[in-house]
């Protein structure tokens, strides 16, 4: 069930990423700094880089929690709109959830895990597009 969770946040988290512009949104900003994290946790080996890698993409999901993806921002005011800010809402607290396994597993030097985990967010990161992406 966790897992699940990890995998909408990735997804979600990946999906919400907004173009780099001269405006870009402190959400976005977050979300390229989980992007380059997981980018690089995905190849490394080295347990000790690979847990600060995982707590740097925690810090950027602890921050990015507080912020409205422009998708949501765009809804009418209503009930929608609430229910949606906080499915992002948790989405996003279950990716620290499981950014942290991945931060103990490197810990561990449980590379099979850190692998699954890596897979789990491959699958996370096309379902997070297909919910919250607008289509161009």
């Amino acid at each position: 069930m966790k897992s699940k969770f990890f995998i909408a946040a990735c997804v979600v988290s990946n999906l919400l990423m907004i173009p780099a512009s001269a405006d870009e949104s402190a959400l976005s900003k977050q979300m390229e700094a989980m992007n380059d994290a997981y980018k690089a946790m995905r190849r490394e080996e080295d347990p000790a880089k690979g847990a600060a890698l995982a707590r740097e993409a925690q810090n950027a999901m602890v921050k990015a929690i507080t912020e409205t993806p422009e998708l949501i921002k765009a809804m009418p005011d209503g009930a929608d709109k609430a229910k949606a800010s906080a499915e992002y809402r948790k989405m996003m607290g279950a990716l620290v959830s499981t950014l942290a396994d991945m931060e103990l597993a490197f810990l561990n030097k449980d590379m099979d895990k850190v692998k699954a985990i890596v897979e789990q967010l491959r699958d996370a990161k096309k379902k997070g597009h297909d919910k919250f992406m607008e289509e161009e």
